[in-house]
Formats: C-alpha cells, structure tokens, sequence
C-alpha cells in the first residue's frame, strides 16, 4: 500500500515538473523579451522592456495621445505609425484600419 503511495506521489511530481520545464522553455523561446527602442519622431529616442503597452509607455516619457479605451486597441483613438518591429494588429485594431492604412504601418 505505501509503495502505492509513494510511487504515485513520485509520478505525479515528476509530470509537474516536466510540465513547468516545458512551459519555462516554451516561454522563453516565444514571449518578447529585452530592451526596446521607441524612435518619436525623429527626435527622441526611448528604451524600455520588451512587452509593455505603447500608449502607458509614450505617457511615461512626457507624450501624451488621447485614448477613451485606455490602450485597449478598441477607440481607435490613439492611432500611430509603427515603422519597425511592430507584428502585426490585434484582432481588436483591424476593424479601425483599411488595407492602405495597415500596409504603411498604422
């Protein structure tokens, strides 16, 4: 009976752990990370982590654009032209842009 127990208990620990290796793995190959640089203009130049809101980082660095959905990607009203490294729209955003729009990087 004991053996039972423990070898159950192993098992059971075993799988855990291979699953938190395998979502550690899979999380550090897929989810951003480092620094970034946000260019304004032409004129200032921001470096901040990888995977942070655009809008919440522009307000921290002194710029602010209006937003009724506060960053969301619903209002639209926060619109800019993402020249480089940007991926593409969330679903949320598509409905704002035409196709000209999308392809010169709104």
């Amino acid at each position: 009976m004991s053996v039972e127990i423990i070898l159950g208990v192993t098992m059971f620990t075993a799988v855990m752990l291979a699953l938190v290796v395998f979502i550690l793995v899979a999380r550090s190959q897929l989810v951003a990370s480092g620094n970034v640089n946000i260019e304004i203009n032409g004129e200032k130049t921001i470096t901040v982590a990888a995977g942070d809101k655009l809008l919440q980082t522009l307000s921290n660095a002194g710029l602010f654009l209006p937003s009724a959905c506060g960053g969301g990607g619903s209002c639209a009203q926060c619109k800019c032209i993402i020249s480089d490294g940007g991926g593409s729209m969330l679903p949320t955003e598509e409905s704002h842009f035409n196709r000209r729009e999308a392809q010169e990087g709104w």
